[in-house]
């Protein structure tokens, strides 16, 4: 379900870029830190967007990279043959330092409801720490559910043209409120793979 399900399709539209960081040999760990660093200049376009509006016209292009990073990391080190353990912890606590940035920043600009952006990126957080942990007890890594972090861009990304376009910030605590009730279904719904697929 979600976004996730188009992982192939979204890994073969960036075969031409793969090919040509595998050709420079870009380390995996590079592409990482490209990704964290796209995700800290959205970070602080959230937080700051109230003083400067048109900043937010760039959170799609940066939610699009930051995705395409994630996706290629993983790309490029099997091409490169780097994969390993430590590289895998890395780009999860990468990525989790990344949503949480994003998701608290947003929550600390203007009329957002900051004890539902804390709730909301709590959940999130622990969406997908249960993802990780089912690879820790011995199952696959999961990435299903409602709402997953390609999902999270993608309304993010709407939701910043909404806030730019309508001029109201209310938009913000829909997106969380959205967010949350997804991620709680997500939750549910990778319990019930883990369980199955442990049991």
């Amino acid at each position: 379900m979600g976004i996730y399900t188009i992982k192939p399709a979204f890994q073969k539209f960036l075969t031409p870029v793969k090919n040509l960081l595998v050709h420079y040999k870009v380390h995996p760990t590079t592409i990482n830190v490209l990704g964290l660093i796209c995700s800290i200049i959205m970070a602080f376009i959230l937080l700051f967007h109230q003083s400067a509006p048109l900043t937010l016209l760039f959170v799609p292009v940066l939610a699009f990279v930051r995705t395409a990073f994630n996706a290629l990391d993983g790309l490029v080190s099997r091409e490169l043959h780097v994969a390993s353990r430590f590289g895998e912890v890395l780009n999860e606590f990468i990525d989790r330092v990344s949503d949480a940035l994003i998701f608290i920043f947003l929550g600390l600009s203007g009329p957002v409801s900051y004890v539902l952006a804390s709730i909301t990126t709590i959940v999130i957080l622990l969406n997908s720490y249960l993802g990780i942990v089912s690879k820790a007890a011995g199952g696959s890594r999961q990435y299903g559910g409602l709402i997953g972090k390609a999902d999270r861009m993608t309304y993010l990304s709407i939701a910043s043209l909404l806030v730019l376009i309508l001029k109201n910030e209310i938009v913000w605590n829909y997106l969380y409120l959205f967010l949350l009730i997804g991620t709680v279904i997500s939750i549910m719904q990778r319990f019930k793979s883990i369980k199955k697929e442990l049991q």
